[in-house]
């Protein structure tokens, strides 16, 4: 049974991201295993709710660039840009993921506002599973995006 709901959580994340860049932004990701380069961000958020969880993406600096790019209908982007459309960019994926979760298994919930770091970013919290999928958009980079979760909440330790 676990195995299916990943399958099916897998599923709405690979339609949230696909039909995501390719709607707004032109870009035609194909599912890959390949390795990010050096030069990165993460955008993140919180799936809040009784059952929490992460849903990360990271992606080439380039990639998140071109995107920037192509939803703003101009080559001269700044790094600003580039921040504002990738939390957007998630945000979007976001509401798809929701959408998508609460048609499989009847799950209401909501995401935090998202975050921007350059460089990789993971959470400290401990969790129960993850999902990855990795994409490559051809010349425009590598992108990779994690569903943590749910959390493992911490046991006080009083004595």
């Amino acid at each position: 049974m676990k195995e299916f709901v990943h399958q099916e959580l897998k599923d709405v994340l690979n339609r949230s991201i696909q039909d995501t860049t390719s709607r707004f932004a032109g870009i035609q990701l194909v599912e890959q295993n390949a390795e990010l380069s050096d030069d990165i961000c993460t955008v993140h958020t919180i799936l809040e709710g009784n059952r929490r969880a992460a849903l990360l993406l990271c992606a080439d600096t380039a990639l998140l660039k071109r995107l920037a790019q192509n939803i703003l209908h101009t080559p001269q982007v700044t790094s600003q840009d580039v921040e504002d459309v990738a939390k957007e960019y998630l945000n979007i994926i976001c509401g798809q993921v929701v959408a998508g979760l609460f048609q499989i298994a009847r799950i209401t919930s909501r995401f935090q506002i998202p975050n921007f770091r350059t460089g990789l970013y993971l959470p400290e919290e401990k969790a129960d599973g993850q999902c990855v999928l990795n994409y490559d958009s051809g010349e425009h980079g590598k992108i990779r995006l994690i569903c943590m979760g749910p959390f493992i909440p911490e046991r006080s330790q009083s004595a």
